[in-house]
């Protein structure tokens, strides 16, 4: 499949486009109203250090709390959570552009940038762990190369926007077009038919437990770690050079003080026209080639920096890192949704989040002290350097992610095949079957093993691919199911318990649904309900509860 083919692929499933819309939406104006914050307030306050304030209070929260708003994305209906911090981001605006007006306090309107920052927490991982229900395995990569592409658009774009606005509009003009696009993006997601019931809360209902599993998650799943570091490594960097590249333009290349601009607008342009090869990365199973390999690239312009002072070249150079830096985030990104547990992807996107911000922030204050201490090639040969080294050495966390991405693609092929061969997935869309193959367990069972009984509450849906199970009512036996055949629907439909027990006859392997990822996909796809429906399965009254398998807490052995 083409490029463009893919991406067509991506936009041709309603709710995507609208989340990848408001996205959009919401990117450019939080772009567009960052040149209008700034310049507000060193038109007020003539201090370098409020500007450099106003910067951190807008990034702070990001850091301290995106792991939080990543819990909330799991905990929450995510559709709901983006609808929420869109209308709260929205108002913010409207009251930070009267404060403007009125030529407020600086204080309060670098608080309200704060508060407005706070309530994007959310948007990302919520986004971020949304996007693999809506497109599915197959279309992933393209969707994430999407996502990330309009997001570019918008740290391209915006600061243009804002300018035009601040030179023929008052300053609240930017923040009222930002409120604007705020609400645009709410109505894009409403459009969204796709409801995303919260998640179970197995591990405790507080937010601080859901918190701390995430963490662990991240911590804990082999891969996450340095994937995160490739990506603090590209942030680190480009962190720096949000300081460096201001000396570096107007010091070293002679392009006066437009030249921190004209190297913003080539990094920027290079992340957009990556689009043309992003999807086909982050389709591939070379991950973690793909992923040294971009990050090294973009680290690596610092050291080309240090050592040139041409212009069309030092421009080249950052078109590339720009190219380079994108890719790896989007690989980097499509590659956490497949190896995370999809019930913690928004917590663990949460803390990815915190943890790039953080990086980045943490290279605008250590360049401007190596910078007093060295030199400004110095400091761009030293950082650069060491972000080079950090990206090559993840090579050995990072081992084994090809062949579980080889084997992934394997195991997800052959679940779709099971399930497109059950009667009741004559007709589904291809996406919603890779969205049930990829939600569903695998269980082997030996002989004789209850895996569902009779009164017990119904919490999932099971396929048989081979062996056989008996369905038993009172001790009678009522049916024998073999491969191709299920059970389970008629409980979790009729939000009943179950009305017959059901044990394994010999060994056998069952594909095993969360009966939350079944009804979802009804959402989807009207046409399994129906199928359901017909299904042809007894009811019968209750007796007492004892399952074991479809507990909500049972896991493969």
């Amino acid at each position: 499949m083409s490029t463009r083919d893919a991406y067509r692929g991506v936009l041709a499933v309603p709710d995507a486009r609208a989340l990848i819309g408001a996205s959009a939406a919401s990117q450019l104006g939080d772009w567009l109203y960052n040149a209008a914050l700034l310049g507000y307030v060193y038109d007020t306050t003539g201090s370098a250090g409020w500007v450099g304030a106003a910067t951190i209070c807008r990034l702070l929260p990001y850091v301290l709390l995106g792991p939080v708003g990543g819990v909330v994305a799991d905990r929450y209906d995510r559709r709901k959570v983006l609808l929420a911090g869109d209308a709260l981001r929205s108002l913010l605006m409207v009251v930070l552009a009267a404060v403007v007006a009125a030529r407020g306090s600086v204080v309060i309107v670098v608080a309200l940038t704060a508060l407005a920052s706070a309530a994007g927490t959310a948007e990302r991982p919520a986004s971020m762990a949304l996007l693999p229900r809506l497109v599915g395995e197959s279309k992933l990569g393209p969707a994430n190369a999407l996502l990330h592409t309009v997001q570019d658009l918008g740290v391209v774009a915006g600061p243009a926007v804002g300018a035009i606005l601040l030179a023929v509009a008052p300053p609240e003009g930017a923040f009222l077009a930002n409120a604007a696009t705020f609400a645009a993006s709410a109505v894009l997601v409403f459009t969204m038919h796709h409801r995303v019931s919260s998640v179970s809360r197995r591990v405790g209902d507080g937010v601080v437990a859901q918190l701390r599993h995430g963490v662990r998650t991240a911590r804990g799943t082999p891969f996450i770690v340095p994937l995160f570091l490739v990506v603090a490594m590209a942030e680190l960097t480009y962190g720096a050079q949000t300081v460096q590249l201001v000396v570096y333009g107007e010091r070293e290349l002679g392009l006066g003080p437009g030249g921190y601009g004209y190297l913003l607008s080539a990094l920027g342009l290079g992340g957009v026209m990556s689009v043309a090869v992003n999807a086909r990365l982050a389709a591939s199973t070379k991950i973690s080639t793909i992923v040294v390999v971009t990050g090294s690239l973009f680290c690596a312009t610092q050291i080309v920096y240090a050592g040139t002072e041409i212009p069309a070249f030092a421009l080249a150079i950052t078109f590339l890192g720009g190219a380079g830096m994108v890719m790896c985030e989007v690989v980097v990104e499509t590659a956490l949704a497949r190896v995370a547990p999809p019930d913690v992807l928004g917590r663990v996107m949460g803390v990815y989040d915190a943890l790039s911000v953080a990086a980045m922030v943490a290279g605008a204050v250590l360049a401007p002290v190596l910078l007093a201490a060295t030199s400004l090639r110095t400091s761009l040969a030293v950082l650069g350097s060491v972000a080079v080294l950090a990206c090559v050495l993840s090579v050995r966390g990072l081992r084994g992610l090809d062949a579980l991405s080889r084997q992934r693609l394997e195991l997800l092929a052959s679940r779709v095949s099971v399930l497109g061969q059950l009667p009741i997935a004559a007709g589904l869309p291809p996406v919603v079957l890779e969205q049930l193959a990829a939600a569903a367990q695998t269980c082997p069972l030996p002989p004789g093993v209850d895996v569902v009984v009779q009164g017990a509450p119904a919490h999932a849906f099971y396929a048989v691919v081979d062996g056989s199970v008996v369905v038993h009512r009172d001790d009678e036996e009522m049916a024998r199911i073999g491969p191709g055949g299920f059970f389970g629907e008629r409980g979790l439909l009729d939000r009943a318990p179950r009305n017959a027990s059901v044990t394994t006859a010999e060994q056998s392997t069952l594909l095993r649904l969360d009966g939350d990822v079944l009804l979802d996909a009804l959402q989807a796809a009207p046409a399994l309900r129906s199928a359901l429906d017909h299904s042809g399965r007894p009811a019968s009254p209750p007796a007492e509860p004892g399952a074991l398998v479809d507990d909500p807490t049972w896991v493969v052995a």
